[in-house]
């Protein structure tokens, strides 16, 4: 489940609408339905901080793995190493279409592939083009 999707299930067991937990968690109802469309994730640490405290659930309830990952790319390669990382989480999502593994074997899969994809940036980091080149 998406952060989005786990967003839009707190909110509607709570009875709030978008524009009320907007006000709680301080963005407004536009960027709260971009959150639950999972078309936008948030910028700043301090709006999870304040989701995790308006249902009391943890930050890493909210953002799961996946959007941990995604959001982990973001900030060290900006929004290329996040598409990057998008494109690697559907590609390893279809392995596993159809098929039963149990969880702890996909999450260990999945931390796998996340310690490669990082390895393999630092090291196209370290061996890239010079700019001054």
């Amino acid at each position: 489940m998406t952060f989005g999707d786990k967003l839009r299930k707190l909110r509607e067991a709570k009875g709030l609408t978008q524009a009320e937990l907007g006000k709680l968690i301080g963005v407004s109802d536009r960027v709260l339905g971009y959150y639950e469309s999972n078309t936008r994730f948030p910028n700043k640490a301090q709006v999870l901080q304040n989701i995790s405290e308006v249902f009391d659930v943890s930050i890493d309830y909210l953002i799961g793995n996946e959007d941990a990952f995604i959001q982990n790319a973001k900030d060290n390669y900006g929004s290329r190493g996040a598409k990057q990382a998008k494109e690697v989480l559907e590609s390893v999502e279809s392995l596993f279409a159809g098929g039963e593994l149990p969880e702890e074997d996909v999450e260990e899969f999945f931390k796998l592939v996340t310690e490669m994809y990082f390895e393999a940036k630092q090291k196209n980091k370290k061996y890239g083009r010079n700019k001054e080149d």
